[in-house]
């Protein structure tokens, strides 16, 4: 009876890690390029249960009970890359990645919710970790981007986009800018320079960083190419790119979670009234 209060309480504490998770997502439902997070339960490995200290058997041997479930755990999460909507803003410096998709036009704005998503803008940030080597890489499809007085590209908390060589992009601030899709961006009718557009050999191995952005850990991802067309991509100016959550979707899994919350809970209510009688009951002396 008690193995039962232990296999409710771990798929409670497994539902709302679940809910955490599917929460974020909705929170983050109107953030540019955010990619949502999906959670993958299993179950913990089957034990062989054994009965000890049971003098009904020879002293001190243990009993085969046969295998016991512990319960439920979450047992990882995954980022879900499939390219969200683009929403168009004719800002110059909002760029948006379209992979794999017809191209966009100022007539129609695509649903590109069924493309992958493997390719993203390269922005520099100092790291918080005093032995973190000071300026790393981070990778983004959040394309709101803007140009400070000295004509640095930059994100909207200030970090420098990178061209394909890793070095910050300087224009001209007086000058007007023409973004090729191919990322070249044009002044005065000479390229400038190029935007990296990053490309992972597995980028279901990059670490997210904050809510919309990447980092390569130890071992994971490593960059295969830095342009768009070898990412399969093209730069669309004055888009952004919208998040790929489905509200419609997170709100029948966060029922769904809620409903799989309170049926543990309602188990572990019973297997406490069944300990209750069998404590203060069945033992009992009439």
């Amino acid at each position: 009876m008690v193995k039962g209060l232990y296999t409710a309480y771990t798929g409670m504490i497994n539902e709302q890690k679940r809910m955490d998770i599917e929460t974020n997502n909705l929170a983050n439902v109107n953030s540019t390029g955010f990619k949502e997070e999906r959670s993958v339960s299993q179950s913990f490995r089957d034990l062989l249960g054994l009965k000890i200290k049971d003098y009904s058997d020879a002293p001190w041997t243990a009993r085969r009970l046969g295998l016991i479930n512990p319960g439920v755990k979450l047992a990882g999460s995954y980022t879900n890359f499939e390219q969200g909507g683009l929403r168009q803003t004719g800002q110059t410096y909002d760029l948006a990645l379209n992979n794999g998709l017809p191209n966009v036009d100022d007539q129609s704005v695509n649903d590109n919710m069924g493309a992958g998503g493997n390719a993203f803008f390269a922005t520099s940030f100092a790291s918080d970790d005093p032995d973190g080597g000071g300026q790393l890489i981070k990778y983004t499809r959040d394309g709101n981007f803007t140009l400070t007085q000295d004509g640095y590209l930059v994100t909207s908390e200030g970090n420098n986009v990178l061209d394909i060589n890793n070095n910050p992009i300087q224009l001209d601030p007086n000058s007007d800018s023409t973004i090729l899709q191919d990322g070249r961006i044009v002044q005065n009718q000479n390229v400038v320079t190029t935007i990296q557009v990053a490309r992972f050999d597995s980028p279901q191995f990059l670490q997210r960083y904050q809510d919309n952005a990447f980092i390569i850990g130890d071992g994971g991802a490593q960059v295969i190419s830095t342009t768009a067309a070898e990412a399969n991509a093209t730069v669309n100016q004055g888009y952004l790119e919208a998040s790929n959550v489905s509200v419609v979707d997170e709100m029948v899994n966060i029922i769904s979670i809620q409903r799989n919350y309170e049926t543990n809970s309602k188990a572990m209510q019973a297997e406490d009234d069944t300990l209750d009688i069998a404590v203060n009951q069945l033992g009992k002396i009439q």
